[in-house]
């Protein structure tokens, strides 16, 4: 005697579970016969009296309800790999200083510098320069946009059984 028992799903964060849960009972458990489909005892309630096949099979004449079940599933589900676009929105910005000495000392000229926009500094004539410096004045570092990371893959049951019912 088998019998398939139907129950809504409970569903637990992160859990798999079928919608419907199948148990079995093995032939004779009750009574002692050769033919499980002629003395299975009645169903309880909730329950049907069903025949029960490994694998996907089809049902033979007077089991009109067909259920397959499985007894795992593999887990084929996947990410693509994650990427990040062409940045943008980056800037910086220096503080570009010139001098007439070695040491840094003797300022000629000072100016913001910055990545987006180009830069061409004059200084008087005849001036001669000793030195140069840039500071860092500010940096924006931009932004990517993140690419990837899409679900690929599936669950795939495993392991098929399949109970024959009676109507």
């Amino acid at each position: 005697m088998y019998a398939a028992h139907r129950s809504p799903a409970a569903h637990p964060q992160n859990a798999l579970w079928w919608a419907t849960r199948a148990t079995a009972c093995v032939a004779g458990a009750h009574t002692a016969c050769a033919d499980a489909t002629t003395c299975a005892p009645a169903a309880p309630s909730g329950f049907l009296t069903c025949i029960y096949h490994e694998g996907d099979a089809a049902c033979p004449d007077g089991y009109a309800q067909r259920h397959v079940f499985y007894k795992d599933v593999l887990d084929r589900r996947d990410c693509t790999p994650c990427s990040c676009g062409e940045p943008t929105g980056a800037s910086c910005t220096i503080m570009a200083s010139v001098y007439r000495d070695a040491a840094c000392t003797d300022l000629v000229a000072s100016t913001l510098v910055g990545s987006s926009v180009p830069f061409c500094g004059v200084t008087l004539p005849g001036i001669g320069l000793g030195s140069k410096s840039a500071a860092v004045a500010a940096v924006e570092p931009g932004a990517c946009a993140p690419q990837g990371g899409e679900p690929v893959g599936e669950l795939q049951p495993v392991e098929p059984s399949t109970f024959c019912c009676i109507a």
